[in-house]
């Protein structure tokens, strides 16, 4: 008969958590890259149609047209999933512009037509996606550190294209040109979830009217730290007959 000794806990060596499979080292190779970016770009159809809480793992796969099996070897839970999207979305939502922006048309006044890139139905995916992953982050407390990362991507995104499009991306440093830039991203956020009752496009044009004579009024403030300067009546401009610094 076998002696059979008894060890405490203590004496048990722990065996090395294994780490996620999506976390685990291993060869990039464009098929593969591929396959994740197919992936991602089903969660962001799937973030449009089915909300955060609708969204999981077989509705991502079945979208992507892959097997479940296939989607965790990329991502392991739902979670993995977000978060690399996060990311994912940052980049992409820039890359349209970026791709519109390379050749803007000639003559065309350029605050006008960044705003119409900002408002183009093209990133609307793309905005539903970085909406719902806002809201989600209130009660999801592992996006907040990637949706903050993302913010910063986008901050480096935003210089990149400020530079491309006006020609000098110290630009996108001065207050007046962050004051634009987020005024334009809240007015078509809000535009983006409205709901008019009739004559919609006619509100949204009035809307996006007047967004472009605010923004050209925001080029002729000296400082916008000193509130004397802000409480100056200005002299209306015409959308489109000014063309921010160094354009």
């Amino acid at each position: 008969m076998a002696n059979l000794k008894l060890v405490s806990s203590s004496d048990v060596v722990a065996a090395p958590l294994r780490a996620p499979r999506s976390a685990r080292s291993r060869r990039a190779t464009p098929k593969s890259e591929q396959t994740r970016a197919l992936i991602l770009e089903a969660a962001v159809d799937c973030l449009n149609q089915y909300g955060f809480h609708g969204t999981n793992i077989a509705r991502v796969a079945d979208l992507a047209g892959v097997t479940r099996g296939c989607l965790q070897y990329y991502f392991t839970t739902k979670e993995d999933v977000v978060i690399a999207l996060a990311k994912h979305v940052a980049h992409r939502n820039w890359e349209v512009y970026e791709s519109h922006a390379a050749n803007p048309p000639s003559g065309r006044d350029l605050v006008e037509f960044a705003i119409d890139l900002v408002a183009n139905p093209i990133t609307d995916r793309y905005r539903v996606a970085h909406l719902e992953l806002l809201t989600a982050a209130r009660t999801t407390p592992a996006l907040r550190p990637v949706l903050q990362e993302a913010a910063r991507i986008v901050e480096a995104q935003a210089k990149r294209f400020t530079g491309q499009l006006f020609g000098n991306a110290d630009l996108a440093d001065t207050p007046q040109f962050r004051a634009a830039r987020d005024l334009t991203a809240l007015v078509n956020d809000w535009l983006f979830v409205q709901i008019f009752p009739d004559r919609r496009d006619e509100r949204v044009a009035e809307v996006l009217a007047a967004l472009r004579i605010a923004l050209h009024t925001l080029w002729r403030i000296p400082s916008l730290d000193a509130e004397a300067d802000l409480a100056k009546p200005r002299v209306r401009v015409r959308a489109g007959s000014v063309k921010p610094p160094n354009a």
